[in-house]
């Protein structure tokens, strides 16, 4: 029953029916939004440079005009730059390198005019190689597109045009392709013995992982789990150096060292090299010198541990 005026009756009528028509719109295009979430993502179209897989090959080589071959192959299971340094290899920037072969381009365009695109004179080659398998497929670079701004590439006998990151990752200086993490991702810590640097001399420091707990042995100390997890976090868990170079130590001058335990029980040595106002540390195996902030080096080289004062 209605106790207003019968002129405001119309008003509020049309009011309702206003609102009604709003939120049935409303719900519609929620239910058209949340098909389209359920739709399958646009395939990015293009033609396939190649149709090798990425695991197709176990050597890559980097060959400028005028600058040294650089040379990676993979030893152990594992990719190593072996030319113009030696070291574990970035496995990031060799993934980024070996992309290309699943890259995709545009169009595919004739080699008759090699001039046109930069090609005749190239600023790179990138070759890939498995001897085993009897493969050996390079590729040539050469100029940028102006409008798109990727790079002409030529593979066989066709033309392509593909990302300008594949040239730019390959033009890093070869120091750059080493990793900066002084202990490798396969390396697995299980101990270390700092019983040689002066601060734990007296005390014989080791920490040693034993049954997945962690436990200090030595002279009057003794550490926790908790205390132990938590230095690792802050300090050698995913740790990565400032800044990686080539060197050669003078035995002579004495440096203190200390080993990290890896797993099959393998012995990596440190020599710290300076500890202030940076740390350096020079691992023997590699012969390369990895330098670390001096408030991160301090923190790596002190485990949270308790030493015993005697009454």
């Amino acid at each position: 029953m209605w106790f207003g005026s019968e002129e405001e009756k119309p008003d509020m009528t049309n009011k309702w029916v206003t609102n009604l028509i709003l939120l049935i719109a409303l719900v519609g295009a929620s239910i058209v939004a949340f098909q389209s979430l359920k739709e399958e993502p646009e395939v990015v179209k293009g033609i396939e440079v190649t149709n090798f897989k990425l695991s197709d090959f176990d050597e890559i080589e980097l060959n400028f005009p005028s600058k040294a071959k650089v040379h990676f192959k993979i030893i152990e299971n594992h990719w190593k730059i072996l030319s113009p340094v030696k070291g574990r290899a970035n496995e990031r920037y060799i993934y980024q390198l070996l992309s290309i072969l699943a890259s995709k381009s545009p169009e595919k365009l004739k080699s008759d005019d090699l001039e046109k695109y930069g090609l005749d004179q190239p600023q790179l080659k990138l070759t890939f190689l498995n001897k085993a398998k009897k493969l050996k497929e390079e590729f040539v670079f050469g100029t940028y597109n102006a409008i798109s701004e990727n790079q002409y590439i030529k593979y066989k006998d066709d033309v392509f045009i593909v990302n300008g990151l594949f040239s730019e990752t390959a033009s890093y200086v070869p120091i750059e392709f080493i990793d900066k993490r002084p202990i490798a991702p396969y390396e697995t810590i299980q101990g270390f013995n700092f019983s040689r640097l002066e601060q734990w001399q007296k005390n014989q420091l080791k920490l040693v992982k034993k049954n997945g707990n962690w436990i200090a042995k030595g002279i009057n100390v003794k550490t926790t789990q908790a205390d132990i997890l938590e230095w690792l976090s802050v300090s050698w868990d995913g740790l990565q150096a400032l800044s990686i170079k080539s060197f050669k130590m003078d035995s002579r001058l004495g440096y203190k060292s200390f080993d990290v335990i890896v797993n099959d029980n393998k012995k990596v040595t440190f020599y710290k090299i300076q500890e202030s106002p940076q740390l350096h540390l020079y691992r023997k195996d590699e012969g390369l010198l990895y330098r670390f902030p001096g408030d991160l080096g301090f923190t790596m080289l002190t485990p949270h541990v308790e030493v015993i004062e005697k009454e």
